[in-house]
C-alpha cells in the first residue's frame, strides 16, 4: 500500500543521502546531522501516537553526533496533523529507515560511531510492523490509507529537505 505510493520519495531520499562520503568524518557527520534534522522532530511528534512496534532512536543518533564532536541541531516542533493514520505513515518511514541504516553501517570504516545506524530491527520486526500497518489500514478504510500515504510522503520530504540543507552547509 504505502510502499508503491511513496517509491519516488524514497528514491529521492536514497539518492540524496548517497552523496555523503561515509569514509570522511566531516561528511559522515553532515549525514548524521541531516538525519537529526528530520528524525528528532518527527520522533518528538510521534511520542504518544500509539503506533505499536515503533521505537525511537534519537538518543543513539545524538550519541553518535557527540562522539564526532557535533551538537545535535536545534529543530522546530512539527505541527502536522496528529491522527492515527499520520502517525502510522510517519512510523513507516522511520521504521523503514532502520533497514537502510543497517546497510549503511556495514559500509562504515572502523572508528566511525554507529550506535544510531546499528539500531536495526530484531528478526521479524519489520514484517510484523508491515502486517500491523496493513491490518490497521484494512480496518480503517480508504481515507485512512490516503492519510497514511500523505504522512509517509511528508516524512520522506522532510528527510530530503534535511539532506539538501546539510549538503549545502
Amino acid at each position: 500500500m504505502i510502499r508503491a505510493s511513496t517509491r519516488a520519495g524514497h528514491e529521492v531520499v536514497d539518492a540524496l543521502f548517497g552523496t555523503f562520503d561515509l569514509a570522511s568524518a566531516p561528511s559522515y557527520g553532515a549525514m548524521l546531522l541531516a538525519h537529526a534534522r528530520a528524525l528528532l522532530p518527527m520522533e518528538a511528534w510521534m511520542a504518544g501516537g500509539g503506533v505499536p512496534l515503533w521505537e525511537a532512536r534519537g538518543a543513539a543518533l545524538c550519541e553518535d553526533l557527540r562522539t564526532l564532536g557535533l551538537a545535535p541541531p536545534l529543530v522546530d516542533a512539527l505541527h502536522w496533523p496528529s491522527d492515527e493514520a499520520a502517525h502510522w505513515g510517519t512510523a513507516y518511514v522511520l521504521e523503514g529507515s532502520r533497514l537502510g541504516g543497517a546497510f549503511i553501517a556495514r559500509q562504515l570504516p572502523e572508528g566511525q560511531p554507529r550506535a544510531y545506524l546499528t539500531r536495526a530491527h530484531p528478526p521479524g520486526h519489520w514484517q510484523a510492523f508491515l502486517a500491523a500497518l496493513d491490518e490497521t489500514a484494512s480496518l480503517r478504510g480508504t481515507i485512512w490509507r490516503e492519510d497514511a500515504i500523505t504522512a509517509a510522503q511528508r516524512a520522506f520530504e522532510t528527510f530530503a529537505d534535511a539532506a539538501r540543507f546539510e549538503a549545502k552547509s
